[in-house]
Order: structure tokens, then sequence, then C-alpha cells
């Protein structure tokens, strides 16, 4: 990747998703795969391991992709950080569900449901993660 000109950059490549992306996203998505699949590995790796940016990113790709996809609607918020905030739309009322960035990360990719609403409900079920 380091000896790619701006031009290749550009180059439009497709996912395994088959999806079209700039170049420029490959370095994002592998990243985002190698940290995920990490954790699914169960090699002594959590979420909590993971940098708090990539984590913010993690999230705020998982979101645009979810929102687009039938569910439940919920409202996540980062216990710390500025701004981890993210809203899925979705059917009912929003369920507000607030807990450590980590533990948001790993409710919105499907690897953990313990996440709880203020009143101690689990978060809602979300679908499978595209």
């Amino acid at each position: 990747m380091g000896a790619l000109d701006a031009d290749q950059w550009r180059a439009r490549v497709v996912t395994a998703q088959d999806r079209t992306v700039p170049a420029t996203e490959v370095p994002w998505l592998r990243s985002r795969e190698v940290c995920v699949h990490a954790v699914d590995l169960a090699g002594g790796v959590s979420f909590a391991d993971l940098p708090a940016d990539s984590l913010t990113a993690l999230c705020d790709d998982v979101v645009t992709k979810r929102a687009a996809a039938p569910g439940p609607a919920v409202s996540l918020r980062a216990t710390a950080g500025p701004g981890a905030t993210w809203d899925l739309p979705g059917e009912g009322a929003a369920a507000l569900v607030t807990d450590e960035l980590h533990d948001i990360a790993a409710c919105l990719t499907g690897r953990d449901a313990g996440p709880l609403t203020p009143d101690g409900t689990p978060a809602p079920t979300l679908g499978v993660w595209p």
C-alpha cells in the first residue's frame, strides 16, 4: 500500500460483500476485520483491549450499516468520551442503552448482548451485522 500513487488510491475495488469502494477504504476495512476477528478467536483479546478511536470508528461504521436494515430503534451512549453516541432508527420507541465504549462496540457487532437499559432490561437483540 505504501507504493500506491494518488490515482491508485482512487481506484474502485469490490469488497467481499460485493460493494464497490475507493481503495482509500481498504486500510480501514482490513483494520476493522483484524480487530473484530482477533476478539472472535478468543485468544485473550477483547474489545476492551482495542484503542478507543478504533472502537468509535467501528461503532460509526456498524451503525451506518445497521441503520439501513430493519431492527429495533436503539439510542446508544458510551459512558466515556465526547460524542460517543449513536442512534439506530428502527421499530418502536428507541431503547436507551448506556455502557462503556467497548461494550457498545461488542453489542453492535453482535459479540455481546451485555449492555442494559437504565431500568435493567437487556439491550434489544440486533440482527446479524452485515
